[in-house]
C-alpha cells in the first residue's frame, strides 16, 4: 500500500484551485479520495493515482482531512448537508478544511453542523502569499497563503496539510474569522485592480503604454501587489483567462457589502467596484480574469490600449523591417 504521511485525506471540489490541491496532495502523500459534481474534472488527478468517490458523503467517508474547494456559499452548503453531503459520512474527529470564500456566517453554521458529528471545521480560504503567487497561479505554485478561522487545536493538526498544499498559514480567531480576514483582502484588492486599470486607461488615452507606467509606477508610491505580482505578468503574457474570474471577484464585493452592514462600516468604493464588475459581467466578461476590466473600460474610453500591448509593438516593428 501507498505510504500517506499525511493520513487519509480527500478534495471536493477540482476547480482551478482544487486541482492543484489535488496534485500537490498526491505528490506529498500518495493517497487521496477526490470529487467534484463535474465528472470530468476528476480524471486527471486520477490517472495520477487519486481514488474517484461516487458521493461527498463518500469521500468523507474515506478521509482523515477533508479539504473543500468551492466557488460559493451555497456550493458548501450542497457539498456537506444532505444525505449525500459529507457530514453523512464524516468520521469523528476528522477535520473539515474549507478553502472556499464564502460568508462567516455560513462557516459558522458548518463549524457547528460539523460539531454535531463530532468534526471540526476550518474556514481556511487562501490568497497569495508569494511573488507572482495570486489566485491559480499560487496555487499552482503552492505558495498560497491560508487566513484560518476555527478551533485552535484543530487548526494545529490540519497544519501539515495546509502546509502540503500551501506555504503560509495564519490563525485568526473562532469560526468565521479566516473568511471575515479574506473578504477584507479581496474588497482591498478588487479595488486595488480597479483604480491600477482607471489609471493605465488614462495613461494610455495620454499616449503612455501599461508598460511604460508600470516601468515608473514599480518606483512610485502608485507600486502595489496587484500590480507587479498578478497584473504584470498576466498583462506581459497576454493572458487574461481567469487565474481570478470577474464572476468570482463580482461575489466577493457582495459578500464584502454583506459585511459592511452587519458591522454599520459604510463601503462606498466596495459598491461601485461591485457595480463596475456586475457591469463586466452583463457584457459577457464574468468569465474572464479581473484585468480583462484594462480592455473593458478602455473600450468605453475610446482608447487603444491594446495597440500598445509589447507583442502588439514588435509585430509591428517586424513588419515595417521587412
Amino acid at each position: 500500500m501507498t505510504k500517506a504521511p499525511l493520513g487519509r485525506i480527500g478534495v471536493i471540489g477540482l476547480g482551478m484551485v482544487g486541482s492543484h490541491f489535488a496534485r500537490h496532495l498526491m505528490r506529498t502523500n500518495g493517497q487521496l479520495t477526490v470529487f467534484d459534481l463535474n465528472r470530468s474534472r476528476m480524471k486527471g488527478v486520477v490517472r495520477a493515482g487519486a481514488v474517484a468517490a461516487r458521493s461527498a458523503r463518500e469521500v468523507a467517508a474515506r478521509s482523515e482531512t477533508l479539504v473543500l474547494s468551492l466557488p460559493s456559499p451555497d456550493a458548501v452548503r450542497g457539498a456537506m448537508l444532505g444525505p449525500q453531503g459529507a457530514l453523512a459520512g464524516i468520521k469523528r474527529g476528522a477535520i473539515i478544511i474549507d478553502a472556499s470564500t464564502i460568508d462567516p456566517e455560513s462557516c459558522i453554521a458548518m463549524h457547528k453542523a460539523a460539531a454535531a458529528r463530532g468534526a471540526h471545521y476550518l474556514d481556511a480560504p487562501i490568497s497569495g502569499g508569494e511573488p507572482g503567487g495570486g489566485g491559480t497561479d499560487g496555487a499552482a505554485a503552492g505558495t498560497i497563503s491560508f487566513m484560518v478561522g476555527g478551533d485552535k487545536p484543530a487548526y494545529e493538526r490540519a497544519k501539515a496539510v495546509l502546509h502540503g498544499i500551501g506555504k503560509h498559514s495564519f490563525y485568526l480567531g473562532p469560526a468565521g474569522s479566516g473568511s471575515t480576514v479574506k473578504l477584507i483582502s479581496n474588497h482591498i484588492a478588487g479595488l486595488n485592480n480597479l483604480v491600477m486599470i482607471e489609471g493605465f486607461v488614462l495613461g494610455a488615452a495620454a499616449g503612455f503604454s501599461p508598460e511604460a507606467l508600470m516601468r515608473v509606477f514599480a518606483g512610485t508610491d502608485a507600486k502595489s501587489y496587484m500590480m507587479t505580482d498578478y497584473f504584470a505578468p498576466r498583462y506581459r503574457r497576454n493572458d487574461f483567462d481567469p487565474g481570478f474570474s470577474v464572476d468570482l471577484m463580482h461575489k466577493d464585493h457582495a459578500l464584502a457589502g454583506d459585511l459592511g452592514r452587519k458591522h454599520k462600516v459604510p463601503l462606498l468604493f466596495n459598491q461601485l467596484a461591485l457595480e463596475f464588475y456586475q457591469l463586466m459581467r452583463a457584457g459577457g466578461d464574468g468569465r474572464k480574469d479581473i484585468i480583462a476590466g484594462l480592455h473593458y473600460l478602455a473600450d468605453l474610453a475610446g482608447v487603444d490600449i491594446r495597440g500598445l500591448h509589447p507583442s502588439v509593438r514588435k509585430r509591428s516593428t517586424r513588419r515595417r523591417k521587412k
